[in-house]
C-alpha cells in the first residue's frame, strides 16, 4: 500500500465515529420520509464500509482518490421495497430531502443498453442539507444511498456470489443463465405491481358497490367481507344495536375468520349475507341479549354480529344439535366444548320461544 493510500485509512479510522453518528442520522431521516409518505418497505438498513472492504477498494481503484473525501460509499444506506414503482416514489423523497450529488448519482436500471439484460436499482451520493440544524462535522460528507425492490435486491446479491466474485471473470453460459433469471425477476416485479393495482380497484369496486347496496352478486371473500362489515348501512346498524345492550364501544376485527363458517352455512356472496341479517335479526339480537346483558363490555369487537347471525341461522334453518356442533368446531379447537356451545346454545332458544309464547317479550 503506498503513501497516499495508507493517509485514506488513518483519515478512515479518525473519522470512522463520524461516519456512524452520520449513519444514524441518515436512517432515522430515511425511515421517516418514508413513514409519512404511507409507502411500505420491507427494510432500511445502513452499513459503515468495513477496513478490510476499504483496503481492497484502494487496491483496485486507489488512483482514483486522492483523500478520504473522494469515496462516496464508506457510509452506504439502502431501502428494499416491495413494489417497483415505490422506487422511484422513494427517489422523489430522497432528493427532496437530501443534497444530491448528481454528477455521481445514478439510475443504473436507465443505463443499461436496450438490448442487455440486467436487474439493477437506484443510486444516490447524497449529504446532509446545508440548511438545516446539522453537526458541523457531519455536513459536507457523502454517503450513497441504494433503493431496490425486495426481487432486484435477491438478484444482486446472488449475482454478486456467483458472479462477481470470481476473478477471472464468469463463463458466457453462466452469465447468460444469469441475464435469464434478471429477466424473469424483471417480469415478476411488474406482475406484482399489477396485480397490486387489480387488488386496489377490486377493493374500491366492491366498495362502491356496498355502499350503494348493490353487492347481492359479489362473492364473499377476505375483501368484500371485511368492507361489507364497515361499509353495509343495514349491517353497521345492528352492530349498533348489539353495542347498546351494554352501551360497548364497537372495535373494528377483521372478518376473515368467518369465512369457512359462512361457507358451512352454504352462503357464497354478499348477498347471501344480506338475507342471512334480514331474516335472522331478531333472533340474533335475542340470543345477544342473553350473552352480552350484564356483561358490562366497554369494548365490542364487530365481528360480533357475524357471531350470532350465524348461531340463529343454525336455529332457524332447521340444523340438529349435532350440525350445530360441527359448526361450532370450527372455531373451537375442543369437540367437548363446541357440543357444549351448541347444547346450550339450543337450550337458550327454547327459553326465547317459550318466553315469546307467554307474552314476555
Amino acid at each position: 500500500m503506498n503513501i497516499k493510500d495508507r493517509m485514506i485509512m488513518e483519515e478512515y479510522r479518525e473519522q470512522k465515529d463520524d461516519f456512524a453518528s452520520l449513519g444514524e442520522i441518515v436512517h432515522s431521516r430515511l425511515s421517516r420520509i418514508v413513514k409519512n409518505a404511507g409507502i411500505p418497505v420491507m427494510s432500511i438498513a445502513h452499513r459503515i464500509k468495513d477496513e478490510k472492504s476499504l483496503e481492497g477498494k484502494l487496491y483496485r481503484k486507489g488512483d482514483g482518490y486522492q483523500s478520504l473525501k473522494d469515496i462516496t460509499d464508506i457510509l452506504g444506506a439502502r431501502v428494499i421495497c416491495y413494489f417497483n414503482d415505490d422506487v422511484d416514489k422513494i427517489g422523489q423523497l430522497v432528493e427532496e430531502s437530501f443534497k444530491i450529488d448528481r454528477e455521481r448519482s445514478s439510475d443504473k436500471r436507465a443505463l443499461m443498453r436496450a438490448d442487455a439484460f440486467g436487474y439493477l436499482s437506484l443510486h444516490y451520493i447524497c449529504s446532509l442539507p446545508e440548511d438545516e440544524d446539522f453537526p458541523e462535522e457531519l455536513c459536507g460528507r457523502r454517503f450513497e444511498i441504494q433503493i431496490r425492490t425486495i426481487l432486484q435486491h435477491a438478484w444482486s446479491d446472488i449475482n454478486h456470489d456467483l458472479g462477481y466474485k470470481n476473478q477471472f471473470g464468469v463463463p458466457r453460459a453462466i452469465t447468460r443463465e444469469l441475464a435469464r433469471l434478471a429477466g424473469l425477476l424483471e417480469l415478476a416485479d411488474n406482475e406484482f405491481v399489477r396485480v397490486r393495482d387489480d387488488m386496489n380497484s377490486y377493493i374500491e369496486e366492491t366498495r362502491r358497490k356496498i355502499v350503494e347496496d348493490n353487492a347481492d352478486d359479489v362473492l364473499i371473500d377476505m375483501i368484500s367481507l371485511d368492507e361489507y362489515m364497515k361499509g353495509n348501512a343495514r349491517m353497521r346498524e345492528f352492530l349498533g344495536q348489539l353495542a347498546s345492550i351494554e352501551n360497548s364501544e364497537i372495535s373494528e376485527v377483521n372478518p376473515e375468520a368467518y369465512i369457512q363458517q359462512l361457507k358451512w352455512l352454504k352462503m357464497e356472496t354478499i348477498g347471501d349475507i344480506q338475507k342471512m341479517l334480514e331474516r335472522n335479526r331478531e333472533l340474533a339480537f335475542r340470543l345477544a341479549e342473553r350473552v352480552l346483558r350484564g356483561s358490562e363490555l366497554d369494548i365490542l369487537a364487530s365481528n360480533v354480529a357475524l357471531r350470532f347471525l350465524c348461531r340463529a341461522e343454525l336455529l332457524s334453518g332447521g340444523y340438529t344439535m349435532e350440525q350445530a356442533a360441527e359448526f361450532i368446531a370450527l372455531s373451537v379447537n375442543k369437540k367437548e366444548r363446541a357440543e357444549r356451545q351448541a347444547q346450550r346454545l339450543f337450550k337458550t332458544y327454547e327459553e326465547i320461544k317459550k318466553e315469546e309464547g307467554n307474552g314476555l317479550l
